[in-house]
């Protein structure tokens, strides 16, 4: 978005406003801190394990704690003091990763208490990100927010990008239990900035609005209408088939590094190939707002299925690893093109009073059951078949889910035709 000379003062007032700094700094100093664990953990598994499906158990149990607790979460978050839980949900991962760090200061840590890590610290998460959806609004204007949310996002997919990379480095140099080590006091660096805050979190309204309405009636009607308003219905069906091909991928990638090219946990290559995924994001997210205003969201979306469907086919037979690392920048590309124009076509038609449960449930369908059904997948089929044959299989849901979707497509059409 190109801003006017009018709206060009309010992106100079945000980097003044000590409070927004501070959640920013927060956000991107926890993401650069995960994207170091997101490399370490499986290499950990499986240097240990030699196991394809306990190494992909990691991308389920780092995604299945948001369908488990997500609705709970979301409902409940409003109703409590969001800086008081932003503060202890940050402190209790930073504690949770630290065990990791001191018990390989005497040992290997063991595969189970690396799996229960990763679901303790992913589970904790849900309630943090509960309470940050709603934290951003309470500190800056509602004309602010796109700008706001822009800040945050760019600088965190930039941290997803660079901290893979040197995530590769450190553990070949210190080890990767130590390199978790880093994530432990990211945490606890962005929970000393949300408690700094000085300005509430919640509106003083928001109590008031939510007394004696149950959580029950809550969660129904959320649930209710994402089920029954058929274009959310059918975009977060594209978005669930997108979701499992890629926990397939997240899964197996460092499987898919040993096997294919011989890239090893210590190998400073496999934290290239975890960033290679966020370059094709940030660049979808410069193509999209252009590509937006020539082409509906639907036909983006299908071209962002059928074009990761290709590039699981590429990837299975990719004859090296720079060409490896291509392709995730392209699968990078076509999966964001699914994902914002999910969250859009969701913002765009969802009523306003339920825009944070309809959404809520849309990430729990995607992130919480199509990500860790593919992670769980992929790693069965990898202990059975090669993996070329596994990722082949991978890229069928996104073949099937584009005939609906492009017949859907069809309908629209007809309907504005006549």
């Amino acid at each position: 978005m190109i801003l006017s000379e009018q709206e060009s003062p309010r992106a100079v007032s945000l980097w003044r406003d000590g409070d927004f700094v501070r959640l920013w700094a927060a956000r991107v100093v926890s993401v650069a801190g995960s994207a170091v664990t997101a490399v370490a953990l499986p290499a950990l598994v499986y240097a240990q394990t030699q196991s394809p499906v306990l190494t992909s158990l990691l991308a389920a149990a780092s995604a299945a704690p948001y369908l488990v607790f997500g609705l709970l979460a979301g409902a409940m978050a409003d109703r409590t003091d969001r800086r008081r839980l932003m503060v202890w949900t940050d402190l209790a991962r930073g504690a949770l990763l630290a065990t990791v760090p001191l018990v390989a200061l005497v040992a290997e840590p063991a595969w189970w208490h690396l799996l229960a890590v990763a679901w303790l610290v992913a589970s904790v998460g849900v309630w943090f990100d509960a309470a940050s959806f709603g934290a951003l609004p309470t500190l800056v204007r509602a004309e602010q927010l796109v700008e706001a949310n822009s800040r945050v996002w760019s600088a965190s997919t930039a941290a997803q990008i660079a901290m893979p990379a040197l995530a590769g480095l450190m553990i070949a140099s210190i080890g990767a239990g130590a390199s978790i080590a880093v994530d432990a006091v990211s945490f606890a660096v962005a929970a000393a900035l949300v408690y700094a805050i000085g300005r509430p979190l919640n509106l003083p309204r928001d109590a008031a609005e939510r007394s004696g309405r149950s959580l029950l009636a809550d969660v129904r009607e959320g649930l209710r209408f994402l089920f029954t308003e058929p274009t959310i219905r059918l975009f977060t069906a594209l978005g669930v088939s997108s979701a499992f091909s890629g926990g397939a991928l997240i899964g197996l990638l460092v499987v898919y590094a040993d096997r294919r090219f011989g890239i090893g946990q210590s190998d400073s290559r496999l934290g290239l190939m975890f960033a290679a995924g966020g370059v094709g994001a940030l660049l979808a997210t410069l193509l999209l707002p252009r590509l937006s205003r020539r082409f509906a969201p639907q036909p983006l979306t299908l071209v962002g299925m059928a074009a990761g469907a290709v590039v699981l086919v590429g990837l299975a037979f990719a004859p090296s690893w720079p060409v490896g690392v291509a392709l995730l920048a392209a699968w990078g590309v076509a999966s964001m093109f699914v994902i914002v124009n999910g969250i859009s076509v969701r913002q765009a038609l969802t009523p306003e009073h339920l825009q944070g449960r309809v959404n809520i449930v849309g990430r729990m369908l995607t992130f919480g059951v199509g990500q860790p059904l593919g992670a769980v997948a992929a790693g069965l089929l990898a202990e059975r078949l090669s993996v070329t044959t596994t990722l082949l299989l991978c890229a069928i849901p996104l073949v099937v889910a584009v005939a609906p979707g492009i017949a859907a497509a069809r309908r629209e059409t007809s309907d504005d035709v006549r």
